[in-house]
C-alpha cells in the first residue's frame, strides 16, 4: 500500500514538472519575446548597411580597386533593396503592431543627441563620442 502511494505521489509530481514542457504557450508575453520576421529583416538590414559603411571605408583606405567597389557596392545595395522591399511588405500586411514600432522607433530616434563636432581640418561632421575625425583622422578639439 505505501508502495502505491508512493508511486502515484511520484507520477504525479513528475506529470506536473512535465506537463509544461510540452505545452504551447499562446501567452502574450510569449509572442513578445519571440523574434518576428520583422524583427530579422531589420537586423539584416542594419547588417547590410553596416557592411556597405564597411565597404566604402575599404575603398577610401585604398584596399579595393574603384571597379571592385563599384560592383560589390552594386550587389550589397540590390540586396539592401530587396529586404526593404520584405519590410514595407509586411508593414502593409500588419496593422497595429506597424504603427506600435514606427511609434517607438521615432521616439528613440528624438530621443538622441543631435549635436555634433565639426572637424577643423576637414570640417567633417562627427559625434560627440568621437576622438578623432572619421574623415580625416584629426584629432577633434573639444571647445
Amino acid at each position: 500500500m505505501v508502495y502505491l502511494i508512493c508511486a502515484l505521489l511520484g507520477s504525479g509530481v513528475l506529470a506536473a514538472i512535465c506537463v509544461p514542457l510540452f505545452r504551447s504557450d499562446n501567452t502574450l508575453e510569449s509572442a513578445i519575446i519571440e523574434e518576428t520576421e520583422w524583427d530579422l529583416l531589420q537586423r539584416k538590414k542594419e547588417v547590410l548597411l553596416g557592411n556597405i559603411q564597411d565597404l566604402d571605408f575599404e575603398f577610401k583606405c585604398g584596399k579595393l580597386s574603384e571597379a571592385d567597389h563599384t560592383q560589390i557596392r552594386k550587389e550589397m545595395t540590390t540586396e539592401v533593396a530587396t529586404v526593404l522591399e520584405h519590410i514595407d511588405q509586411l508593414e502593409k500586411s500588419l496593422d497595429l503592431d506597424v504603427l506600435i514600432r514606427r511609434e517607438t522607433d521615432s521616439r528613440k530616434a528624438s530621443a538622441k543627441p543631435k549635436s555634433q563636432i565639426s572637424c577643423g581640418t576637414c570640417g567633417a561632421k562627427n559625434p560627440p563620442s568621437n576622438k578623432f575625425c572619421s574623415e580625416c583622422g584629426a584629432k577633434l578639439n573639444r571647445s
